[in-house]
């Protein structure tokens, strides 16, 4: 089997190379930087927003699309715009480059922020799509060109909506909170009664691998969702970090307003503003039992794997 694979190197992406090279597929890889790859796989250079890949006499049983813009508040028109530029025109090019020679099986990484929800529980695939961010937006109309771009001969279409993602170094929200618990400022607020989804990192691949054989589009969560107090003294006690007193809701409210008065005065993103307090204090869960129902995929509960979000950090 050769796969092409996008956003390499990557968070997520270092995972889903290791996962099938070490089931022998054949592997190439495309992202902005240069990098080394060994023979028979080969490394394709290219800046998807700008270009299109040079594909030509390439043939790929599958394909996935991981590349993307993340983790990143836009605060311009221009950085906002970057998104739909990346994300949009990146997926509109690979596509592109795929019409020569279509592959067998096409799967996009997508996330739960397509959405636009900010509290909720047992989200579904059916819920309607709300985003109203750049990063939401655009991986909604990234999602239409994966299902609607014609191909000259069948291709299965994939998507993973992904959460939080748990594995070393992580970005995002529990990469943030692992890193302030190392330096001693994490601090929950209330009870941390709030929940949150999540998925190990090394369960995404195993899915990627049976989804491209019938496609569908999918939630991937652990069916575990865990709240932040459980989060919180798990990995405390992994690592040893000292246990901090619990923010009282008040005080958090009067921070998270200092955080704006400070952003507005800097124009800067500052640690704590309303949007982390509400992330901090609200259930936001969604239902990925679709993707255990319809397939023998089983994922690990990360409550149980925390190990791996801290290893390398």
């Amino acid at each position: 089997m050769r796969i092409l694979l996008t956003g390499y190197p990557g968070f997520l992406s270092g995972a889903v190379l290791e996962y099938f090279s070490a089931r022998g597929a054949v592997v190439d890889t495309l992202g902005l930087t240069t990098v080394e790859r060994k023979e028979p796989a080969k490394h394709i250079v290219c800046n998807l927003a700008e270009q299109i890949p040079e594909l030509a006499g390439c043939h790929y049983d599958m394909v996935i699309h991981a590349a993307g813009k993340a983790h990143v508040i836009p605060r311009t028109e221009q950085e906002k715009q970057q998104f739909f530029e990346v994300n949009v025109k990146g997926t509109e090019h690979l596509l592109m480059a795929l019409q020569a020679a279509p592959p067998r099986a096409l799967l996009f990484i997508s996330s739960v922020a397509v959405y636009g929800l900010e509290a909720g529980e047992h989200i579904p695939e059916t819920a309607p799509l709300l985003a109203n961010t750049p990063y939401g937006r655009s991986k909604i109309q990234a999602e239409q060109l994966i299902r609607e771009t014609a191909f000259a001969s069948p291709v299965v279409r994939g998507i993973v909506r992904l959460p939080l993602i748990a594995g070393p170094d992580a970005p995002g929200n529990l990469g943030s909170m692992f890193r302030a618990m190392k330096k001693g400022v994490y601090f929950n607020i209330g009870n941390g009664e709030a929940r949150r989804s999540a998925i190990l990192l090394r369960d995404v691949a195993p899915f990627l691998e049976e989804l491209a054989v019938s496609g569908g589009t999918y939630n991937l969560t652990d069916g575990h969702d865990l709240s932040f107090s459980e989060l919180y003294s798990g990995l405390c006690r992994l690592n040893r970090f000292p246990h901090r007193p619990k923010l009282p809701v008040w005080c958090a409210v009067l921070l998270a307003y200092a955080g704006e008065l400070i952003q507005g005065v800097t124009h800067k993103t500052f640690i704590f503003n309303k949007k982390r307090l509400h992330q901090m204090t609200q259930t936001l869960t969604f239902d990925g039992s679709a993707a255990q129902r319809d397939f023998s995929w089983r994922p690990h509960p990360v409550t149980e794997h925390l190990r791996e979000l801290s290893s390398r950090n």
